[in-house]
């Protein structure tokens, strides 16, 4: 894992953090790093985990430039180190850089150091500030241990009733997420931070349909091609659904013959069996990895996985949606995965249910947090002291009040999906695999969302942009059933027949979320219940292993007996949460 601290101390600093915290640096190593190597030729000091032959950190004079992503490639060309440091030193050309993406960099010995994220803030950094101190670091457990600094039950709050994190709250006291498009500076004891770029938004009369999708179609087509030519063994994340058959789409079909792919899922599933069809269209190496065939892991297992797994997430989010993809991940190649996810912002994530022509207002925003934003992955409230509840349940909604711009209500929809459900629950997850493999998803070229932004809602909703886009790429892909059982060339036209069809997988969907808010279901990950089971499993047969939540007072002690003593089970959502409990208690220690 590429993991960084940098320290800056002022005369009036504690004495304690002028040297390394040994608790903070063993925040920085993972599973397979188990030492940190040190600076001191600052004037603090500084912590990163071994650099690979593509950083500089052994330049002259004390310089170092760190790359803290795989991932280091504009639209056209893979980028060296090198090549950053005129880009650190002024912020420019940064944006043309496809998230996950950051680097650290000094010129020279004694200087000032600079830590800069991407444009989306995919790559997830953080700050702290005490006093005469300042620091900045891939971690925010490291930052926590650094400072000494006990929970933030706003930040927890939040995460309680969501599940994921909004602004730049964590759930430690004083540290905080960097924005997207940020340089921070960090000298005397002092941390700066200003903005390279403004935040994509939509400025201006909508552009016409067709000439947004011409220009979106043509910056993914030049992705694919000019990618599977500099690395031909890029792996395609194929499924059933819109965002990967547009990847695929984008491909020229010389490339695709060879080209690899991977499904996760049993036989029987839309994504392995739609994938399977594709792949055998056009000539593509299909690898099925099956979940179900292979055992589940023990109960001692899976708790010491959710841990693991809450500390890669820096404990911002569910460690239950991650620890079933360790294993599936330590079976496979991590090199160059070509995955879509920018298709959320491109067919209006949070439209379904949302008034036409409406102006952002406390009731809208307050109606989409009960209905979306607090039901699938928020953790049970018996499982909560009530007062902690109550509060959470404030301070979360008068955040997202403040959250979504005035104007068109469906625009500040667009807005919150991509700069903060996008920069912090999918980035949470994003930074973890853009650590370990080349996590390429085209569709987080700027431009590319810039254009997204700008199409009219109107043009977005019921994926009407992303019809026209795939069959614009490939008019043969477009006409074969998605999992949903939709096509996306009918997608992309207003006919009458596709209104209603429409219609009826949106009443459905509705119907669904209807069920959920009156029975209080929670909505996993793939195959978080499992691993939830196993874990709650592990702690029956060894209380000793979540003692410690005892110790929060935001859990309630007679629930926690309930469930020890198995007079009732747990979400997979709650389960997640005392877990991200357990590993910070673990680190207070």
């Amino acid at each position: 894992m590429r993991a960084f601290l940098a320290v800056s101390i002022a005369p009036q600093a504690a004495e304690h953090l002028r040297r390394p915290v040994e608790a903070a640096v063993a925040c920085l190593a993972d599973e397979d790093v188990s030492v940190a190597r040190v600076d001191e030729a600052f004037d603090g000091w500084v912590a990163f985990t071994d650099a690979d032959d593509t950083d500089l950190p052994g330049q002259p004079g004390g310089a170092f430039t760190v790359v803290l992503s795989r991932m280091l490639r504009t639209r056209d060309a893979d980028l060296s180190t090198a090549d950053l440091v005129a880009m650190l030193d002024g912020g420019s050309g940064l944006t043309a850089l496809l998230p996950p993406f950051a680097a650290a960099h000094r010129a020279r010995s004694g200087g000032p150091i600079t830590v800069a994220n991407d444009w989306l803030g995919f790559r997830q950094l953080f700050w702290w500030k005490g006093e005469g101190v300042a620091a900045v670091s891939t971690s925010a457990r490291a930052l926590a241990a650094l400072s000494g600094a006990g929970l933030d039950l706003d930040g927890l709050g939040t995460q309680a009733m969501m599940g994921w994190q909004i602004s730049d709250q964590t759930i430690f006291e004083g540290v905080r997420a960097c924005p997207p498009a940020t340089i921070a500076t960090l000298q005397g004891g002092a941390l700066g931070l200003r903005q390279y770029a403004e935040p994509v938004s939509q400025v201006g009369p909508a552009p016409v349909l067709e000439d947004a999708v011409a220009e979106m179609a043509d910056i993914l087509v030049r992705w694919q091609t000019a990618y599977l030519e500099a690395h031909p063994d890029s792996v395609l994340q194929l499924t059933g659904g819109h965002d990967s058959r547009i990847l695929l789409g984008a491909t020229p079909e010389k490339q695709r013959r060879g080209m690899r792919a991977l499904t996760l899922g049993s036989d029987t599933s839309p994504d392995v069996v739609i994938a399977a069809r594709l792949a055998q269209r056009y000539g593509i190496r299909h690898e099925i990895y099956r979940l179900d065939e292979h055992a589940p892991p023990s109960p001692a297992s899976a708790h010491a996985l959710s841990l693991v797994a809450a500390k890669g997430l820096e404990c911002l989010g569910s460690p239950m949606a991650l620890a079933p993809l360790l294993t599936v991940e330590a079976r496979l190649d991590q090199g160059h995965r070509l995955s879509g996810l920018g298709g959320e912002v491109a067919r209006g994530f949070y439209y379904a249910g949302q008034p036409v022509g409406a102006q952002t207002s406390p009731a809208l925003v307050d109606r989409l947090a009960r209905w979306r934003l607090f039901s699938n992955e928020s953790v049970e409230a018996a499982a909560l002291n009530r007062d902690f509840h109550a509060a959470a349940q404030e301070h979360t909604h008068k955040t997202l009040a403040g959250l979504f711009p005035a104007g068109d209500w469906l625009r500040a929809t667009d807005q919150f999906y991509l700069y903060h459900r996008m920069h912090r629950w999918s980035a949470a997850h994003g930074t973890f695999a853009g650590v370990r493999r080349h996590f390429v998803n085209p569709m987080f070229d700027r431009r590319f969302i810039e254009l997204a932004l700008a199409v009219a809602p109107a043009d977005k909703r019921d994926s009407l942009l992303l019809g026209r886009l795939m069959s614009r790429l490939d008019p043969e892909l477009a006409r074969m059933p998605l999992d949903t059982g939709l096509i996306p060339a009918r997608l992309g036209r207003r006919t009458m027949a596709t209104r209603m069809t429409v219609a009826a997988a949106t009443a459905r969907k509705a119907a669904g979320k209807v069920r959920q808010r009156l029975t209080n279901a929670r909505k996993p990950q793939l195959g978080a219940a499992e691993v939830g089971e196993l874990v709650l499993a592990h702690w029956r047969a060894e209380p000793a292993a979540c003692q410690a939540l005892y110790d929060m007072p935001m859990v309630d002690r007679q629930w926690l007996d309930g469930l020890l003593g198995g007079a009732h089970g747990a979400a997979a959502t709650t389960v997640a949460f005392l877990v991200n409990l357990i590993v910070v208690a673990e680190q207070a220690k």
